[in-house]
């Protein structure tokens, strides 16, 4: 890109970006996402994740009641999310649900900075910052994470506060630093399951010791909570059955893509019976653990045998983050938001053309305004997606160290 073509793309890039801080301060003054009714969603809900979840769960609990005893509304995430949000009693509702969607777009913008600059490490070509702002704030995940102001992202702050420390060497303190780093990421599984993959992409970094900070950290908030956290288990089992029964009925969402729902949903609907009588025999849930497990260990190898694997760690660690949200039974699009991320850290010139295929293929899942297509044709570019991005970081782990500056 030369230097005049740079500075218009980045100029265009601003005005975007100005375009979409203007359109979510509206969203903040009015709490309703101007022109939500048109993107993936349909419905938008502005906030409902976080009124419904955490905040109403911290409210009650510091009011000395317990939200796992209500069955008619389910909270049903572990006790570590309440004591994550004891901040929002201190606030009015609507004021907690500004601060904590305005806090989101920080943790996005941060990780966007750093993605740039790990992309550069890489030996790739330079994307304006402003660039990697609009192509990781104008996709859909993020805006339904934002309109939803879900909060998946505590992992990608967690992972924020560990890069560094897993990335330290060459000091006295560098075991404990990488104990710490796994430490601060066990926090993952705790708020949402599907981090709990993160483990396997320690092993594959060869960080041992964060792998061991990982699981004595995972155990140490059970062991701080017990009763709760069983607890919680039992409220996220009543909620995957209500799931699953209102899927009998309901469609497969456009904004949805839990992978064993969409396998459930096509045995339903399909004529087949071949494929009828595969799912009889072979659980949704596993084949779909299956399906997504091959990508998994292919890039997980790669970058185990990379010689320069630390180079990789954000950008394999969101990518492993967003492949395992196609994993549980509920898997709405907003856990998708790692993967813009992910994309934007790794991809650039040198791509095999199929890469790049299968990133067109997604990007129609990927871009934020709704177009004619069911949830379950949605559910394929989705997968491409995410396997683009596997396929970029495998080959960026079997090249070898970008040259040095001479």
């Amino acid at each position: 890109m030369t230097p005049s073509v740079r500075r218009v793309v980045s100029g265009v890039a601003w005005l975007l970006l100005a375009l979409w801080a203007a359109w979510w301060t509206v969203a903040l003054v009015r709490l309703e996402l101007p022109l939500g009714d048109r993107t993936w969603f349909v419905q938008p809900f502005f906030g409902a994740d976080f009124w419904s979840q955490p905040d109403y769960a911290a409210r009650m609990w510091a009011s000395g009641g317990d939200p796992y005893s209500i069955h008619t509304h389910l909270f049903h995430y572990p006790p570590i999310v309440i004591r994550l949000f004891l901040w929002t009693p201190l606030f009015t509702g609507p004021t907690a649900l500004r601060i904590w969607i305005v806090v989101l777009v920080a943790w996005l913008v941060l990780a966007t900075v750093v993605v740039v600059r790990e992309r550069r490490a890489l030996g790739e070509s330079s994307l304006p910052l402003p660039v990697a702002l609009v192509l990781v704030l104008y996709s859909f995940p993020v805006l339904f994470q934002l309109e939803r102001a879900n909060f998946d992202l505590i992992t990608l702050a967690a992972m924020l506060g560990a890069l560094p420390l897993l990335n330290e060497r060459g000091t006295r303190w560098e075991r404990a630093a990488e104990f710490a780093g796994g430490a601060l990421l066990a926090i993952g599984p705790w708020v949402k399951v599907y981090p709990g993959f993160l483990g396997v992409g320690l092993l594959a970094l060869r960080r041992h010791r964060a792998l061991a900070g990982f699981v004595v950290a995972g155990a140490a908030v059970f062991a701080a909570a017990p009763s709760e956290t069983i607890h919680s288990f039992e409220r996220l089992r009543d909620a995957i059955e209500r799931t699953k029964q209102s899927a009998k009925f309901i469609p497969y969402g456009t904004w949805s893509h839990s992978l064993s729902m969409g396998i459930r949903t096509l045995v339903r609907t399909t004529e087949n019976e071949g494929l009828g009588h595969l799912a009889r025999k072979v659980p949704a849930e596993a084949l779909a653990l299956v399906l997504m497990l091959v990508p998994l260990v292919w890039v997980s190898l790669r970058v185990y045998r990379a010689p320069h694997r630390e180079r990789l760690t954000f950008a394999y660690l969101l990518w492993i983050v967003a492949l395992a949200s196609f994993l549980p039974q509920i898997a709405n699009d907003y856990s998708l938001a790692f993967l813009p991320l992910a994309a934007v850290g790794c991809m650039g010139r040198g791509e095999h053309w199929s890469t790049w295929a299968l990133l067109a293929i997604g990007s129609v899942a990927l871009q934020p305004f709704a177009l004619p297509v069911s949830g379950l044709v949605l559910l394929l570019p989705k997968v491409c997606s995410v396997l683009a991005v596997g396929q970029s970081i495998a080959r960026r782990a079997r090249e070898g160290p970008p040259p040095v500056p001479a």
